[in-house]
């Protein structure tokens, strides 16, 4: 098959890219029309497609993507209008819903609100806000804030503003996509504690706050097993997607050796929970549809209990959507594996293009789903030892290849040793999921639950020694690297063009050592 005849069987993937571009029109020119036009030019253009028919199936194809190129210039445009940024000339007056459970940072606790009531007023729609509150150091009987709390408080609400670093990180658009509409700083003095009606909350961040209480209940379970404040972080971040106890000193440890992805709670956690379940609720092809509906419920409801992160939802629906294809029959995994749950994705919440963690998935597993096989064949190993090293130190190459330019020209550094830490990573990951899970479930015998609880500790203080060794080597990141976005294109256009070419000479010369045998 060549390499036309490949981009042809992949109609989900051109209809990915094209609601992709529709999706970034709508960001830059979306409001140079109401939203009712540019539903009426997709209605248009599918109307053109039926008049066209079957007959002249390249047009009729063509009318289809204009159709899905304007559709996502309207989501995009109606989720603009959504989200639009929030601020006031002065202090106001409202009535708030703690969202997150509040973390002290230098003199301020910092937290999520859901603000209800304006000035007195109910809202129609509520607002979500990121607030920092001036710790009332003064006053330490003062109550305290939790996940939960309703408070009345009076502040001013600013538009939330991109800080000015080396990055190309945009703080602004990263709250625009999580649904922050504003920030704003509460003094000590003007905050209450009071009681607010949750009911006019959302359903959705009804089932978030029960989610994320209950999470902080399993986090308080962490405490009593006699991790130090950052193992707890770690354990509580690889297992609850709770990051905000990692202090800037071990993000960074992670960050230089390689191995920031293991604290985001995505597709790798999801993966070994989902091997996990699969071993446990694997019924057989007979009922590979029971079991996959018990296994998907589960990894769910797993999601909800970790407060339903944007990465944790992201990595389920590409499970969901690979499970979907499992049931019927089709290829698990595959390029149009991933679009389908590109598009669901997209569909849902457009501006979710826009976040770092998504673009970084998704290129991840495309560059595996293209490059692992290719790579995967130039060893053929028969030591199934030799072959697992193997084939884990091909899938971090080639997720490498797709999420390196992205890393460089977000965050300006290239971990040189990635393929070292991965080893170790990845091992600890899973041994680390699965012995959380072990001394949960050994709470009511105390003796197996501490030998268990010792056995983690060891294990993640293992793991930040092995990282801090890999940071301390020599030429262990090279920092301060610039990329432009055209230079960003460019580079992957590069990567794409060599593997193309790469493609095209391994297809020549294997024909021509087949002719050669022919010859003889």
């Amino acid at each position: 098959m060549n390499l036309q005849q490949s981009v042809n069987h992949l109609p989900l993937l051109r209809t990915a890219l094209t609601l992709i571009a529709g999706i970034m029109a709508g960001e830059a020119w979306g409001e140079l029309l109401p939203l009712w036009a540019w539903l009426g030019l997709a209605g248009m253009a599918i109307v053109a497609a039926t008049v066209i028919g079957k007959h002249r199936e390249w047009q009729q194809g063509a009318c289809i993507l204009v159709c899905t190129a304007f559709l996502g210039v309207a989501l995009m445009t109606h989720a603009n209008r959504r989200s639009r940024p929030v601020s006031t000339a002065g202090d106001v007056d409202y009535s708030a819903v703690v969202m997150s459970e509040p973390v002290v940072r230098g003199r301020t606790v910092q937290c999520d609100l859901t603000i209800l009531g304006l000035n007195g007023s109910p809202l129609r729609r509520p607002l979500s806000v990121k607030a920092a509150i001036l710790r009332d150091t003064a006053h330490p009987r003062r109550p305290q804030l939790h996940l939960g709390d309703g408070l009345r408080a009076r502040s001013t609400l600013h538009v939330p503003q991109t800080y000015h670093t080396d990055s190309h990180f945009d703080y602004a658009r990263w709250l625009r996509v999580h649904g922050f509409r504003a920030r704003t700083f509460i003094h000590d003095l003007h905050w209450q504690p009071a009681a607010v009606d949750r009911s006019r909350l959302p359903a959705f961040d009804r089932l978030r706050l029960r989610a994320m209480r209950l999470r902080q209940r399993v986090l308080a379970q962490y405490q009593g097993i006699g991790l130090d404040d950052q193992q707890l972080a770690i354990v509580a971040a690889m297992t609850l997607g709770d990051r905000s106890l990692v202090s800037r000193a071990t993000k960074e440890l992670y960050s230089v050796s390689g191995a920031s992805h293991i604290l985001a709670l995505s597709g790798l956690h999801l993966g070994i929970i989902y091997g996990l379940l699969t071993l446990f609720f694997g019924l057989g092809h007979r009922r590979l549809w029971l079991s996959q509906i018990i296994i998907m419920a589960t990894i769910w409801a797993y999601v909800l209990l970790v407060g339903l992160p944007p990465s944790a939802i992201r990595s389920a629906t590409m499970l969901t959507v690979c499970a979907l294809c499992i049931v019927v029959g089709r290829q698990p995994v595959s390029v149009n594996t991933l679009s389908l749950a590109a598009l669901v994705m997209l569909a849902t919440h457009p501006p979710l293009l826009y976040d770092v963690g998504f673009r970084m998935s998704f290129m991840a597993v495309l560059a595996i789903l293209v490059y692992y096989v290719p790579i995967a064949r130039l060893l053929t190993l028969r030591n199934p030892l030799a072959r697992t090293i193997w084939q884990m130190a091909v899938v971090s190459v080639a997720a490498q290849i797709g999420t390196a330019p992205l890393v460089i020209y977000y965050f300006g550094r290239f971990s040189c040793y990635f393929l070292l830490t991965n080893f170790v990573v990845i091992p600890a990951a899973v041994c680390i999921l699965y012995g959380t899970v072990m001394v949960l479930l050994t709470a009511p015998v105390p003796l197996a639950q501490k030998l268990l609880a010792g056995m983690l500790v060891r294990l993640v203080t293992l793991l930040n020694a092995s990282l801090a060794a890999f940071a301390r080597l020599p030429w262990a990141s090279i920092e301060g690297i610039r990329l432009s976005a055209t230079q960003l294109c460019l580079l992957y256009v590069i990567i794409g063009s060599v593997s193309v070419i790469i493609f095209y000479g391994w297809k020549i010369r294997s024909q021509k050592r087949l002719e050669a045998f022919y010859r003889q």
